[in-house]
């Protein structure tokens, strides 16, 4: 087990010893808690992310394969693209005092991202680890959780996965969906209609996720819904071959943008031209935790409620 030493500046981040081969982000996380660290554990692997801690508790996760809280709240249509462009570094109080979102909604949207991401975080197999002490959160927000009910709640969503389906080659690869199921009737839920509208072959669970701002582990277990009910198929394997160039090139360009993300130096700035920003569809539900809820101005008591609900959780 690696020696976590804390206690350094806010304001002067300082790069740790790396964590012993072989040790799994939950692991570290459980180290960092105990030690009362404040800082970023960065968790370099696939599908990778940052956790942010604030004197030992969880108080924001990144993950590339999980939309994050200035996406959702955009997809939602209470802060556009613009005025993100001109919101200072830790916005939560602007957003707040602006009147762009209530306190409790920016928290519950907050509380949403930081699970949805930690699924994908603490999952990353093989993955190299690194703590910087006094590195932030780019949100500003208050709200922590304690690191043992994250780590409770991402057990408690790989059951739910096996549960639903056993097998999970569909969760990671483009989702296909089945253009003639055989069944004279089909009923899906919202989300999953969005997913089967908007599954072309080559978008991942993930990828939808970030499209339709949805819950990436939303999206994940409802494409293993889909396809326990035979109404995706797992992809065919693709022919192996080099890469080109070309998409050497996208790699490069996109492992930059998001070293600009995670960690501490969050940016507003668009992607590059290359990579593309996705356009969200008209209408689209940002909170899959609360359907509806924040396009249609929820009750704070309500939302605090939740909020409470969502923070008790073993």
């Amino acid at each position: 087990m690696s020696t976590i030493t804390v206690g350094a500046r806010a304001d002067a981040p300082s790069r740790q010893p790396r964590f012993a081969r072989g040790t799994t982000p939950e692991t570290a996380l459980a180290e960092l808690a105990a030690a009362g660290a404040t800082g970023a554990l960065t968790v370099h692997g696939e599908p990778g992310g940052v956790v942010f801690l604030r004197e030992g508790r969880v108080n924001g996760v990144e993950s590339p394969a999980a939309p994050s809280v200035d996406r959702l709240l955009t997809a939602a249509g209470l802060v556009s693209e613009k005025v993100w462009e001109i919101m200072p570094s830790r916005p939560a109080r602007v957003l707040v005092d602006g009147g762009h979102v209530t306190e409790a909604q920016l928290e519950l949207c907050a509380l949403q991202v930081l699970y949805d991401a930690a699924f994908f975080v603490l999952g990353t197999p093989g993955a190299e680890l690194r703590f910087d002490e006094g590195v932030e959160h780019w949100l500003g927000a208050d709200g922590t959780v304690l690191s043992h009910q994250v780590c409770d709640n991402v057990a408690r969503q790989r059951r739910m996965l096996d549960e639903v389906h056993p097998s999970d080659a569909t969760d990671h690869a483009p989702v296909v969906p089945v253009l003639r199921p055989g069944l004279d009737r089909v009923l899906l839920s919202g989300l999953q209609w969005e997913i089967v509208l908007h599954a072309d072959g080559i978008r991942t669970p993930q990828d939808l996720a970030g499209l339709l701002g949805r819950s990436a582990y939303a999206v994940t277990l409802d494409v293993r819904r889909l396809a326990a009910a035979g109404l995706v198929v797992r992809p065919e394997p693709p022919v192996a071959r080099a890469p080109s160039a070309t998409a050497i090139a996208a790699a490069a360009q996109e492992a930059a943008y998001l070293a600009q993300r995670v960690p501490g130096t969050y940016s507003f700035d668009d992607p590059p031209a290359a990579l593309g920003r996705r356009q969200l569809p008209v209408g689209a539900s940002a909170l899959a935790v609360l359907p509806g809820a924040i396009d249609t101005a929820p009750d704070d008591t309500l939302l605090k409620r939740i909020l409470v609900a969502l923070q008790s959780l073993r």
